[in-house]
């Protein structure tokens, strides 16, 4: 049913359209239709007679809602039952968005409140985003106004374009990656504690969940309705968090830089989904008795290709450019192996030579014989080795993440919807004045 609404709401129509539901079973191969026959009079009645409840069109504007209690404890806990049985929340607690406290958050933007961010539109819903509303959603999470820029420009590349990935099955979720300075200035983490929770770089977190906030509460993906959401995995904040730039080796150039042609040292922000799937840690150090650094780091690619490989399980195996994926390895790593004579071109191109499959490992798969079978292919015919990719710059190779030479990560399967340059307010110094003299100098150990 939450695949009917989503796609309902994708076609810019009211969640509440008129629907007649058979059970699952109807639609598997080789079903009994007679239960679709017997009922059509219901469904041209459906859809000969129905009609919207809602009468008005244009933006809806609500005037904002008043909680009252016999003190500050009991009204705080009448807005989280307000905001649950609303479906505005997110299941945990949430920042009362005040007006004062919007209009705190809006000073971190030269955008009128009411003015539209990007194409304004966020779907499946086609709920209007505006800059207070975006305020609002940053308040929710208990955001600053510092961090305004950083959520408004990930939502230039949302606003006025499908999420369908976000409404499947897949439980994909979404991510922000930002680059630049501002990332420091705001205390968004690019080392220990990338993803989160971090007291000391509390940005990511806020601004993941403000994200989401826009997405539910604008956008109707909201678990089960506007998003079937099976599992709904890591959306609970979504990942938010910089590049390590400033720790970079020599001559390796941003993400931002190699993919989308920014300059160095320019604000941006990357948003992308992830479509399926959590992020994966291998092992980059080795036992300790390796003969030397350069074969600890051959063996250190031989487990990251292990984590990083996805074994086909139908259709005829064939060569591919790959799905594209971020390899998150921290600063200390990467200059141990740049020392070592490793550069990010050479990094992937070894890594793609990693990435192959055998015909062995899959030829008794499920699917894999039935498909080479209609195709008329002996599968004993095909090649005994398969790239799993072709493209090495599908690996994106980031610098981020604890500086500890054992851990790196690999986000697979990733969709870069866009990125977008940056625009500070022309009051940022006085807001990181401000940020200072609230929470202290920020942290210079990235």
């Amino acid at each position: 049913m939450s695949a009917t609404l989503g796609a309902i709401m994708g076609q810019g129509m009211p969640p509440e359209a008129p629907v007649v539901i058979f059970e699952y079973p109807i639609f598997l191969v080789g079903s009994d239709l007679t239960p679709l026959t017997q009922r059509m009079d219901e469904v041209i009645g459906r859809l000969t007679s129905w009609s919207s409840e809602r009468k008005t069109t244009g933006t809806i504007k609500r005037e904002p809602v008043t909680v009252t209690g016999k003190d500050s404890e009991e009204i705080f806990q009448n807005v989280q039952s307000l905001f649950l049985k609303n479906k505005w929340g997110d299941g945990t607690t949430i920042a009362p968005p005040t007006r004062s406290r919007v209009d705190w958050i809006l000073t971190g933007t030269d955008h009128r409140p009411d003015e539209l961010v990007g194409a304004g539109k966020v779907m499946p819903k086609g709920g209007i985003l505006t800059y207070e509303t975006l305020a609002t959603c940053l308040a929710m999470a208990g955001g600053r106004p510092e961090y305004l820029p950083v959520l408004a420009t990930a939502c230039q590349s949302i606003v006025g374009r499908d999420n369908d990935f976000l409404t499947s099955s897949m439980s994909a979720y979404p991510g922000i990656m930002v680059n630049g300075p501002i990332a420091k200035q705001i205390r968004l983490s690019s080392g220990f504690g990338l993803f989160g929770p971090d007291p000391v770089r509390p940005a990511g977190t806020a601004i993941g969940r403000a994200l989401w906030f826009v997405l539910q509460n604008v956008g109707g993906l909201v678990s089960g309705g506007g998003t079937i959401a099976q599992y709904g995995e890591m959306r609970h904040s979504c990942l938010c968090f910089a590049e390590n730039e400033s720790a970079a080796p020599a001559g390796w150039t941003s993400y931002a830089e190699e993919y989308h042609q920014r300059p160095g040292g320019a604000n941006s922000v990357t948003y992308f989904l992830v479509r399926g799937g959590g992020v994966r840690g291998f092992t980059h150090r080795g036992r300790g008795d390796e003969p030397s650094p350069e074969v600890e780091i051959l063996e250190s690619f031989h487990r990251a290709a292990a984590v990083m490989k996805a074994v086909p399980t139908s259709g005829v195996p064939a060569d591919q450019a790959g799905n594209e994926g971020l390899l998150l390895y921290p600063a200390l790593v990467c200059n141990n192996m740049a020392r070592a004579g490793w550069d990010k071109t050479k990094i992937k191109k070894h890594l793609t030579e990693e990435l192959y499959y055998l015909r062995d490992e899959v030829k008794n798969k499920s699917g894999i014989l039935r498909a080479c079978k209609e195709k008329g292919i002996d599968i004993n015919s095909l090649p005994e080795r398969f790239a799993l990719y072709s493209d090495p710059q599908r690996i994106r190779l980031v610098v981020s993440g604890g500086d500890h030479p054992s851990r790196a990560m690999w986000i697979p399967n990733i969709d870069v919807r866009g990125n977008v340059p940056l625009e500070l307010p022309a009051n940022w110094k006085k807001l990181m004045t401000q940020a200072a003299d609230e929470l202290g100098p920020p942290p210079m150990d990235y």
